[in-house]
């Protein structure tokens, strides 16, 4: 019989497709999955996922272990936030999810100052472009560009942030404009395919109809580092556009993104993370919009 700790390696695997991915998810290393993964192999005396065509997959034997695996996880996050609610103590571990390139710049360098105000809470911050599950407690709070619409998290609007484009100085060196201005036909530095959906992507169809996309990225700073590099126009929040090597671009309008923070309703009386929203609000209130 497998326990709950086991079959959470389960569902990760199931739910990511791969062993980095639910390696990401679980906040372990890669090859802790892949052991755990086959010592419920043995325990059960046959394979719960396998690997088809570069993906894992779930065997016939994981199907029928899945829907209870489910209900067990279902269970235990029950069992969290009925302790979260009784747990008063300004103090425990408070996972914040955030933008990379946001939690990085905005975040990250305010987190010693924390650290000493609240010395019995463990602020723990994980910066990336996917979007956690706050009902199964991939992270208490989150901080998103896109608003959730599920019924049991609680959502808080911030701010709005413009994002502005911007080339390097050697860049408009070797292609002179007048007043610093956006062309039509500049070289673009874009997201990548799987992200064409995504608020930039149309803002530069719409205001550079000519300009060929010369690099592909898929996070904020990665698009910050190409432009700095001399690839083209790409668009920049303020929080990542204050260097020396940078210009704001003139004759196209921002991108205006709303930023909320959020977090499941359940938390809303649990002490470390209400001081956690409010560090995290006081960080973001700073940001121009």
């Amino acid at each position: 019989m497998a326990d709950w700790d086991d079959l959470r390696f389960f569902l990760a695997v199931h739910r990511a497709g791969s062993l980095t991915g639910a390696a990401r998810a679980l906040g372990c290393s890669q090859p802790t999955v892949g052991r755990r993964i086959a010592a419920l192999a043995r325990r059960h005396g046959a394979a719960l996922v396998e690997t088809r065509a570069g993906r894992w997959v779930v065997t016939p034997v994981g199907r029928r272990v899945l829907a209870r695996a489910e209900r067990m996880e279902q269970e235990a996050l029950a069992i969290a936030r009925d302790v979260d609610r009784l747990d008063e103590r300004p103090q425990g571990t408070v996972r914040v999810t955030a933008p990379e390139g946001l939690g990085l710049s905005v975040l990250a360098p305010r987190l010693s100052a924390f650290r000493r105000a609240h010395p019995g809470i463990d602020l723990l911050l994980v910066s990336e472009a996917a979007v956690v599950d706050l009902s199964r407690r991939e992270a208490d709070l989150a901080i998103r560009f896109v608003r959730p619409r599920q019924h049991e998290l609680l959502v808080r609007r911030v701010t709005r942030v413009p994002f502005e484009p911007y080339a390097s100085a050697r860049y408009l060196a070797e292609r002179p404009r007048s007043a610093e201005a956006l062309l039509p036909s500049d070289d673009v530095v874009g997201y990548h395919e799987e992200q064409a959906g995504w608020p930039e992507t149309a803002w530069f169809r719409r205001h550079l109809p000519q300009g060929r996309v010369r690099v592909r990225v898929r996070t904020p700073l990665a698009v910050r580092a190409a432009v700095l590099a001399g690839a083209g126009v790409g668009l920049l929040a303020p929080y990542l556009a204050a260097d020396a090597g940078l210009r704001k671009l003139a004759g196209a309008p921002p991108l205006v993104r709303e930023l909320f923070l959020v977090y499941h309703r359940s938390l809303r009386r649990t002490a470390r993370v209400q001081i956690v929203s409010r560090f995290v609000l006081d960080c973001l209130r700073e940001l121009p919009g």
